[in-house]
């Protein structure tokens, strides 16, 4: 019953044929001008379309570089256009910002300039490619510490919540921490998660152990109650401390033991 469901699903969204490609590189195309005639001084097809993974439903991302910044949805039948209105400052601090170091880097490495008079992409990409995590692991180190700061508060309210029943609360909380720790996870063991929309699957897989099967539970695979998955995400906080300990300053091992010994799990060992 399970395969048949799973199977009825993926038909919904079968991967894109090459036709579609074709379709989507003539639809950019032709809004290159409109683009440019708004101010726009590099446009570039990003995402699934760009990788080559995309699937019938996958929106279309174009990155248009300008003075513009912000989001916008169109509808192009018979695809969703995601526009993302950025500019080369922004992007270039991407490479270097620890929250998105994970997916910019890959992200830029796969885009695909369609509109780029000035080579401002092309630079964006070479330092893209260029990337080693080396340059910004001390960033990284202070950045993990700073999450791990922040999220304790968060592991103190899923405990309150689950004491007072608010069952809600505790399951939004529960999800909360379980979204934030994969990309906490993945800076400190310095892996890049490319896409989003897959990071979960992905940082999983990479960190592995104990702490993917925590990762799991939190999220309610498979099929998991409310306390239990409840229980898993203030274990995969207590395993998340647990492995970037070494890099926690003082204050921050202290703000995340306090939260550890709030939810009943082991305090991160104190740093040498």
């Amino acid at each position: 019953m399970k395969k048949r469901a799973r199977a009825a699903w993926k038909a919904r969204d079968p991967p894109a044929r090459p036709a579609e490609y074709r379709a989507v590189r003539s639809i950019v195309r032709k809004l290159v001008p409109e683009l440019r005639a708004n101010g726009a001084r590099a446009v570039l097809l990003a995402g699934s379309w760009a990788r080559g993974d995309a699937r019938r439903e996958s929106d279309i991302d174009l990155w248009v570089l300008g003075a513009r910044s912000g989001e916008e949805e169109r509808w192009h039948a018979p695809f969703v256009l995601s526009l993302l209105y950025t500019n080369a400052r922004a992007e270039r601090a991407k490479l270097t910002n620890p929250r998105h170091i994970g997916g910019a880097v890959p992200g830029w490495r796969v885009a695909v300039p369609v509109f780029d008079p000035y080579r401002t992409a092309r630079r964006i990409q070479t330092e893209a490619q260029r990337f080693r995590w080396n340059a910004v692991a001390a960033s990284c180190d202070r950045w993990v510490g700073r999450e791990m700061g922040r999220w304790a508060e968060e592991v103190v309210k899923l405990v309150r919540a689950l004491g007072a029943g608010q069952d809600a609360t505790a399951a939004v909380q529960r999800n909360l921490i379980a979204d934030a720790l994969g990309f906490v996870m993945a800076t400190h063991q310095r892996k890049f998660w490319d896409s989003e929309n897959e990071s979960w699957e992905r940082i999983g897989r990479a960190v592995g152990g104990p702490w993917a099967r925590a990762q799991r539970a939190a999220l309610g695979i498979p099929g998991g109650r409310l306390v239990p998955s409840c229980a898993a995400a203030l274990r995969l906080y207590a395993l998340t401390a647990r492995a970037v300990a070494p890099t926690l300053s003082p204050n921050d091992r202290e703000i995340a033991a306090h939260a550890c010994r709030t939810a009943g799990m082991p305090e991160p060992p104190a740093s040498r």
